[in-house]
């Protein structure tokens, strides 16, 4: 299936808006240092369960299970495994890249980023999981909250607490929805026409509709560079970080008219990069990435997903690119 109309966005920088996911595949600590913060956090949270269920007895009086005491223990154990499940992830990451270098020392692209040479898939379940993982601490968290709040006198505790679990309602909607997408769409990965994308040739991917996408609407495939980094506002206590994604340069094939699908068909989409490119460099401390954003009206949810893309500079040996 070839798309309607092929259009280049005008030149110049844009900031991105919406759910922005974090690229850089370094953490903004050590391994060593989220293991042990982790373990911080995993340490706290038990001895915060032991004293609530009155397994410790530590400055609380006689009585039965302090809810209060225990949720806050739960939440801060959760909050360690987190900490242990990204530091592993960034661990294991770490040596796969090694291993990668040290297999193909002329192809510096798998030492940037995991990369399979195939192709690069998305599944709805694993982001489903984190959600619902997110949603457990928050819940938990702000269930021991709610709790204190209303056992309080004060109307500004209570006034809060409904509209943190406003919020943590809002979020749990969102949290079905994800469920929603799973189930309609399970996975889904695109495939690279070389491995890797060689700056300045063309960009060649090739997507492929799903078992339940038999009838798009309308959609666009966009090709986008982006540049990641982290804003600072504020100072002292009150600073913040806010996650920033900038465009730089993006090109996107359009769907204008509805059309059927069939599980065989393929939308092979090519993109001419401009001269001036950027490389790839994920593991930058300011990454530089490129992704291929598919979004489709569809009947029922629609279909909204990012791939990842390894476009690298001209190769400095005469290794040659792995065609698909």
């Amino acid at each position: 299936m070839t798309p309607d109309r092929y259009e280049v966005s005008p030149a110049g920088r844009r900031r991105l808006t919406g759910n922005l996911q974090r690229r850089n595949s370094k953490l903004w600590m050590s391994v060593e240092g989220g293991f042990a913060l982790g373990g911080a956090f995993v340490a706290i949270g038990v001895v915060m369960i032991l004293v609530g269920t009155r397994v410790l007895i530590v400055y609380l009086p006689p009585g039965g299970i302090d809810w209060n005491v225990t949720l806050l223990g739960v939440g801060f154990a959760l909050a360690g495994l987190a900490c242990w499940g990204t530091a592993w992830g960034q661990l294991t990451g770490n040596r796969s890249r090694l291993e990668a270098t040290r297999r193909h020392p002329n192809e510096p692209a798998l030492a940037d980023y995991r990369w399979h040479p195939d192709g690069f898939e998305v599944s709805e379940w694993s982001a489903l999981a984190k959600s619902l993982g997110g949603m457990a601490f928050a819940t938990v968290f702000l269930s021991a909250l709610t709790w204190f709040a209303f056992s309080a006198k004060d109307r500004i505790f209570k006034a809060v607490a409904i509209i943190f679990d406003c919020v943590l309602m809002f979020g749990w909607w969102h949290t079905a929805r994800q469920l929603g997408r799973a189930l309609k769409f399970g996975h889904s990965r695109v495939e690279f026409g070389s491995f890797p994308c060689r700056l300045p040739n063309p960009a060649v991917i090739r997507w492929q509709p799903f078992g339940r996408i038999n009838r798009v609407n309308k959609g666009t495939f966009t090709l986008r560079c982006v540049e990641e980094f982290g804003e600072s506002h504020g100072s002292g206590k009150n600073r913040t970080v806010t996650l920033v994604h900038e465009e730089i340069w993006s090109a996107k094939w359009i769907l204008e008219q509805p059309r059927n699908l069939q599980l065989k068909d393929k939308v092979e989409l090519r993109y001419e990069l401009p001269t001036d490119a950027r490389s790839t460099q994920l593991s930058a401390d300011k990454p530089v990435f490129w992704e291929l954003e598919v979004k489709l009206d569809l009947p029922g949810l629609d279909f909204n997903e990012t791939y990842l893309v390894p476009v690298y500079g001209p190769a400095k040996t005469a290794a040659v690119a792995t065609k698909v």
